[in-house]
């Protein structure tokens, strides 16, 4: 039986995808193990999957850091953090490498995403085939912008596709010293090839497949045939039990009762969010479930807000009339498949890109980036998502046409084609 290891890093957002990757593979007969920081263990040990676990994930270290890797409300703030964030993620990366590798020994294929590119170089380490699976578009394209720029413009033609070229090669080139590295001492190769794999002549790239549906992201017209779009990789929705006080709370009033999520801003922003939204909320005649850490429950003061620390996706945006979060890749899915409008706050990576999406195929209002957020704009926003009809019939209308897509049994039978 042949085995697949699916390296994965990063969020929950991340996790998730891989783990319904695994389960789908896992049934079609493979061996699989997922391969993540320790961190993940209780969330994917209950799956069934094998979990492999690595020490060390960068994206720890934005937890209570609001503005590394983005353009925030104070540029010089955000620069400093970025700085503060990549010399902290330079000291993890030597035994992040090591104990990765010992976790994928044993592979006959290695599958890797963003959060994880360096995943190529244990693959070509255990001569082992590399398959590349992203959720969100990282191949260059001419037909719109790097999904990893925080911010969005077309830049025509040639300036998106080397956009995409300038992110992907650098996020490739970075921590090449601690990289090149563990290729010498943990691996037996020499030192890395300069290029991204995926930025390499036809015969040297991977298999790309993109979780992702063509609904929300067309296939562009310059992708080669080892560029896959999938589908969404969906997890079964968990059994999860909620809490009286959160039930109670939407059916008291389920026509104008929304839910809020912003991903991890730091503390000060955090205390600013709050401000924001109970302002907004007052303004647009709305209620919120706000998803936010216990620690900052007590600064709530409204009524018309329940903070919570954590409930499903999948559960909570069944039972809302909308929903307001940073716009990352599985948040929005979830949003897309539950059928209700959004409004996106984005701050980072690719979250700027869905929002951008969501908003063009009319299920979401104008994204507002999380550092031009005010009362006035985001009270306007949900506004527009509680009584704005077609943009429902719209976001039920994609709903619908997701739930016939499986996106995991196209990725499974993709991969038999290499494994």
């Amino acid at each position: 039986m042949k085995t697949i290891t699916l390296l994965t890093s990063g969020t929950r957002g991340d996790v998730i995808p891989y783990m319904a990757l695994g389960l789908g593979l896992r049934d079609a007969g493979y061996n699989v193990r997922i391969a993540a920081p320790i961190g993940f263990q209780s969330l994917i040990e209950p799956s069934g999957l094998t979990f492999a676990p690595f020490e060390g994930n960068p994206s720890d270290l934005m937890i209570d850091q609001s503005d590394p890797l983005t353009v925030g409300r104070n540029l010089f703030r955000s620069l400093d953090t970025t700085r503060k964030f990549l010399a902290q993620a330079r000291t993890i990366y030597p035994r992040m490498l090591q104990t990765a590798m010992h976790a994928c020994r044993g592979s006959d294929a290695v599958v890797y995403g963003l959060p994880a590119l360096w995943g190529a170089h244990i693959a070509e380490g255990l001569r082992v085939p590399g398959i590349r699976a992203a959720l969100q578009p990282l191949t260059p394209t001419r037909e719109f912008a790097s999904a990893l720029l925080p911010f969005r413009f077309d830049l025509s033609g040639i300036g998106n596709w080397f956009s995409h070229w300038i992110l992907i090669q650098g996020a490739w080139l970075s921590f090449r010293r601690e990289i090149n590295r563990a290729r010498r001492t943990h691996f037996g190769l020499p030192r890395a090839h300069w290029l991204d794999p995926s930025l390499r002549p036809f015969p040297h790239q991977p298999l790309t497949l993109n979780g992702f549906s063509e609904y929300i992201v067309p296939r562009p017209k310059d992708w080669n045939e080892k560029q896959i779009i999938t589908g969404y990789w969906q997890l079964s929705t968990e059994e999860w039990m909620p809490p009286l006080e959160l039930e109670s709370f939407i059916e008291r009033s389920p026509h104008n009762t929304i839910a809020i999520g912003l991903g991890s801003p730091g503390a000060e922003d955090f205390i600013h969010f709050i401000n924001v939204i109970e302002r907004a909320l007052t303004r647009s005649d709305a209620r919120a479930v706000l998803t936010i850490p216990s620690r900052y429950h007590p600064q709530i003061r409204s009524n018309n807000i329940l903070p919570i620390e954590y409930a499903p996706h999948e559960w909570l945006y069944q039972l809302v009339r909308a929903a307001v979060h940073h716009g990352g890749a599985g948040t929005t899915s979830a949003g897309l498949h539950a059928g209700i409008p959004m409004v996106t706050l984005p701050l980072a990576i690719d979250q700027f890109f869905w929002g951008e999406r969501a908003y063009k195929i009319g299920v979401a209002a104008k994204p507002i980036p999380q550092r031009a957020l005010n009362a006035e704009k985001l009270s306007a926003a949900i506004r527009t998502t509680l009584w704005d009809e077609s943009m429902r019939e719209r976001a039920k209308g994609i709903s619908a046409a997701l739930s016939l897509e499986d996106g995991v049994q196209v990725a499974v039978s993709q991969m038999r084609g290499v494994v």
